[in-house]
């Protein structure tokens, strides 16, 4: 069942976002707006922005942010439907829904949803009663995973013998090809079905919403040829890169705590959980990916990361440490003694001194100097060299300049060198990788809209002109009369920025859909960064331009009134013009080709008067 669009912005019309966000969080008035300590991650100075003029909030700290519905959405971890539905109830508006079908695509996922919801149920029930778990049951019980903890996460068991689940499948008329696209069942040379989890305690894996989207099965009874763990292929709704173990479970006390521990296997996750350290996230003992960062970044830019003693366990955290510096995580690293992992601390040691060995968990120049060291690399002057040098290389992975000082005064504490030594090291790795590589902030990871395909940005917002910026703020502001007067003058095309022709582009759209404000515009963009941007536009009461006295008019204009916008426009149109005579003087002192000289000469001139005639009108204004 549907909700039409036209009754979703009734809804969402009829209530204030000020009203429905207060009766979860403390607000208080600041400005035009209400701020209260940010419900999605611990704070202690308040960086949560409520608007009633735009209808949207915003935390300046996390980077959350929409409309009423996404608020409780992400408060009370519901559906769309569910936030549209609870809304509706409190407006006293009542629902009609429209019947819908589902498209070709969406049933065969939901068909694969429900396939891996029977099997996980099935799982569950062999372990729970059949007589041939027992060993199951007995192997859980002496790891010291307690029943409530196993009905949490799912736990289950594949009995042994090859065509149980098969049988369970046939009987519910369950389509085998796509259990098997599943990696439930698979053939044999015969073309003959068989289950492919067998004798395994099996570990569902979670979306971040909550629905079955993998399996991974640990070998109950070991043997040569047999793998330890068996893992779902990748199917339509699973892929490995994207997913991390537990995070369905742990999201809300990692936004709580802004921070996550980040483990390798289902038991050291499922253990520390049990024992009461719930921020935890484990990348099911594959390589993290940057896709698995992205997704974490949603909650936490924290991490403190748990790997193994051994040698493989120090690489792969390396590699992990690589992929969180690139994308702004704060990184702590914490090793355990030796023939220790996760689950076996835990239930040797308990929660206190796990906790512990957290709160001295050391950042990465400690961290690495320590491995370094353990090698002996520190014992020549050679081998210190090259030591001190990879440092100095993940240290240039560090885009903030701040940490990156500091970090530097650790080096330069650490072994006694002077500061401008490190410096010169880093600028020196810098220079020498200048245009091997996309810049990090460059880069995008959707796929499905057209402008994105341009690489374009503006994570540091100085890139474009403060005109553009204030344009793109008061078309983003609700008000229609604004809003109206500023589509008759500018276009989409007026910009040159591929991202702000897109951010236009929804304002026109809007405005011919007759709906124009705030909550639902910034709802229809799907790049985050984007968003994040009209968030900090819109929210923010601070000056977009250093020169913003003589570009708000000196204070002759109230600001955000229709004159305001005329005035701006008139500004952003001047501005324009200026920048366009500028490119073509400097083509044509670069330049001999006459006729080329005398064509942008004349455009120049027919620049000019069309300036002249802007600054007429501003004057009689």
């Amino acid at each position: 069942m549907k909700i039409s669009e036209q009754k979703i912005e009734e809804i969402r019309s009829a209530v204030d976002i000020v009203d429905i966000i207060s009766g979860y969080v403390h607000l208080r008035k600041r400005g035009k707006n209400f701020v209260g300590l940010c419900p999605f991650h611990h704070e202690k100075t308040p960086s949560f922005t409520v608007s009633g003029e735009k209808q949207i909030y915003h935390c300046f700290g996390c980077g959350a942010g929409g409309n009423v519905f996404k608020f409780l959405m992400d408060f009370k971890n519901i559906s769309f439907k569910e936030a549209v539905e609870e809304i509706a109830e409190y407006a006293g508006i009542k629902i009609q829904y429209e019947k819908s079908e589902l498209t070709g695509i969406q049933k065969e996922l939901e068909e694969l949803y429900e396939i891996n919801v029977f099997a996980a149920r099935y799982f569950v029930e062999i372990l729970n009663k059949s007589p041939d778990a027992e060993e199951a049951r007995l192997y859980l019980k002496k790891r010291n995973i307690k029943p409530q903890t196993q009905k949490i996460f799912g736990i289950g068991f594949a009995p042994f013998g090859w065509d149980n689940f098969l049988k369970a499948a046939k009987d519910n008329g369950i389509d085998l090809n796509k259990a098997r696209a599943l990696g439930l069942i698979d053939i044999n040379e015969k073309g003959e079905y068989y289950d492919k989890f067998r004798g395994r305690i099996i570990f569902p894996i979670f979306s971040p919403n909550g629905r079955v989207i993998a399996f991974g099965g640990r070998i109950l009874v070991e043997g040569e040829n047999v793998a330890k763990y068996l893992n779902s292929p990748e199917s339509q709704i699973y892929s490995k890169r994207k997913s991390l173990y537990g995070l369905f479970h742990s999201k809300e006390e990692i936004r709580k705590l802004d921070k996550a521990i980040l483990v390798e296997g289902y038991l050291d996750l499922i253990s520390l959980y049990q024992a009461g350290i719930k921020n935890v996230v484990a990348s099911s003992g594959t390589s993290l990916t940057e896709e698995q960062v992205q997704l974490l970044s949603r909650f936490t830019k924290n991490v403190v990361l748990l790997f193994d003693a051994d040698v493989a366990g120090q690489k792969a955290s390396l590699r992990s440490i690589e992929i969180l510096l690139k994308q702004d995580f704060d990184i702590k690293i914490m090793t355990l003694p030796k023939g220790e992992d996760p689950d076996s601390f835990i239930n040797k040691f308990g929660k206190e001194k796990f906790e512990e060995l957290i709160s001295s968990a050391k950042d990465i120049v400690e961290y690495q100097t320590s491995q370094y060291e353990s090698e002996g690399k520190f014992n020549d002057p050679s081998t210190a060299t090259m030591a001190i040098r990879e440092i100095v290389k993940t240290l240039a992975l560090v885009n903030d300049e701040l940490k990156r000082s500091l970090l530097i005064k650790s080096i330069v504490k650490k072994f006694g060198l002077r500061e401008r030594v490190i410096e010169d090291e880093l600028k020196k790795f810098l220079d020498s990788q200048q245009g091997k590589t996309i810049p990090q902030n460059l880069k995008t990871t959707s796929s499905n809209i057209i402008y994105e395909n341009n690489i374009s940005s503006f994570a540091d917002i100085t890139n474009i002109s403060s005109y553009e910026k204030e344009i793109i703020r008061l078309l983003y502001s609700g008000n229609e009369n604004i809003v109206e007067y500023i589509l008759e003058k500018i276009s989409p095309d007026h910009f040159t920025n591929p991202d702000l022709k897109y951010l236009v582009n929804l304002v026109v759209e809007g405005y011919n859909d007759k709906n124009i404000s705030p909550a639902y515009l910034i709802d229809k963009i799907t790049n985050d960064r984007l968003k994040n941007f009209i968030f900090k536009l819109t929210m923010t009461e601070e000056a977009i331009s250093q020169k913003w006295d003589e570009f708000s008019l000196n204070g002759k204009i109230e600001k955000d009134s229709l004159e305001y916008a005329i005035e701006t426009v008139l500004n952003f149109l001047i501005y324009q013009i200026e920048q366009e005579i500028k490119s073509n003087i400097k083509i044509m002192e670069n330049t001999k080709d006459e006729h080329l000289h005398i064509e942008l000469l004349n455009r120049n001139k027919e620049l000019l008067n069309e300036k002249k005639i802007l600054l007429n009108q501003k004057v009689k204004k």
